[in-house]
């Protein structure tokens, strides 16, 4: 389940889709190989000829559509599948039967394609649901965007998550447009990702670094497969290493604040200096630049109390090569 725990790294979503060609064997193949590479989730898409006028299809069209058509027995039988090998599960959804569907068989989270980003109606629908709704951006100007985002903020629902897209299969790299992920961030004031359809793995490594927290990525056994998507998808090895590099970013990024690791602090006592007797030094003479000096390691005081020490007196009698310490010191 997506939360804000798990997503101290990205949350890795394979985007099946229609690239198990309505087969339910290839589809647990794809399920089965997106957690061998370490994704986080499955997605598929609960599309049906409902989403087209018919009367725009020819019989050979509509045959094809059919045949690629994720029915809700074909999704049950995958939730339970990816249930059972312990890997998320979600579904695209792009009417209010597919949505009570995938509610049914108690998806992880529901996604609502860019292309769905200014269906209104539908959206309030989505956003009155218990379970987390990650939306997709792509085509969406900024002024859909705005009125998205109001319509989000007041259902008062708080599992909400949006995703970066350019809607172009595949986009060139100066059509990605990553920046956006901050701007996305900002506007929204919600955990944003990334929705990656182009080729490689790099932008989705890019946009990690831009404070990407789900990255979302087709995926296919074979990028030769016939298909519409299986050119623009990662394949087992992309997937594994896309996993890796972005889970290693967001680990190597780390916090804003700036912190010492106690590792470090431990290390820092033997690199770091401290304050010496540089010759001995009697009782009440006094310290200068020229009877103290600093030496390895740093577990006495530091550099920065030498200017602090000098012209005062010392309190006992100091051999050569002795560590400072401040009960050494008159005050």
């Amino acid at each position: 389940m997506i939360n804000k725990k798990k997503l101290l790294f990205p949350y890795i979503i394979a985007e099946i889709g229609s690239n198990n060609n309505g087969s339910i064997l290839k589809a647990k193949k794809l399920i089965k190989a997106a957690k061998s590479a370490g994704c986080d989730a499955v997605k598929f898409q609960s599309w049906n000829e409902n989403l087209y006028n018919l009367n725009t299809l020819t019989n050979s069209e509509l045959s094809n559509i059919k045949k690629l058509v994720m029915t809700p027995i074909k999704l049950k039988l995958l939730r339970n599948f990816a249930k059972k090998i312990k890997i998320d599960f979600g579904t695209t959804v792009f009417d209010e039967p597919q949505l009570k569907d995938a509610l049914k068989i108690n998806c992880d989270f529901i996604k609502i394609a860019s292309m769905d980003c200014n269906n209104y109606p539908f959206l309030k629908k989505v956003l009155k649901i218990k379970k987390p709704v990650i939306i997709s951006t792509g085509f969406t100007s900024p002024k859909e965007l705005r009125k998205t985002i109001n319509i989000s903020n007041k259902s008062k629902k708080k599992n909400i998550f949006f995703l970066h897209c350019v809607s172009i299969y595949p986009p060139k790299y100066e059509q990605l447009n990553i920046n956006n992920i901050k701007y996305l961030k900002k506007i929204t004031k919600k955990i944003v990702g990334f929705s990656d359809h182009s080729i490689g793995t790099y932008a989705a490594i890019l946009a990690t670094t831009a404070g990407a927290k789900i990255i979302e990525k087709h995926f296919t056994l074979n990028k030769k497969a016939i298909g519409a998507d299986h050119k623009i998808s990662a394949d087992l090895v992309e997937m594994k290493k896309l996993v890796l590099e972005c889970k290693n970013v967001s680990k190597t990024l780390g916090k804003f604040k700036r912190e010492i690791s106690k590792q470090e602090y431990k290390i820092s006592l033997n690199m770091r200096r401290s304050v010496y007797a540089k010759k001995n030094i009697t009782k009440n003479e006094i310290f200068t630049f020229n009877n103290l000096c600093i030496h390895r390691p740093g577990d006495g005081l530091g550099p920065e109390y030498l200017e602090k020490i000098v012209s005062k007196k010392a309190k006992i009698n100091i051999q050569k090569g002795k560590k400072i310490s401040l009960s050494m010191i008159v005050n």
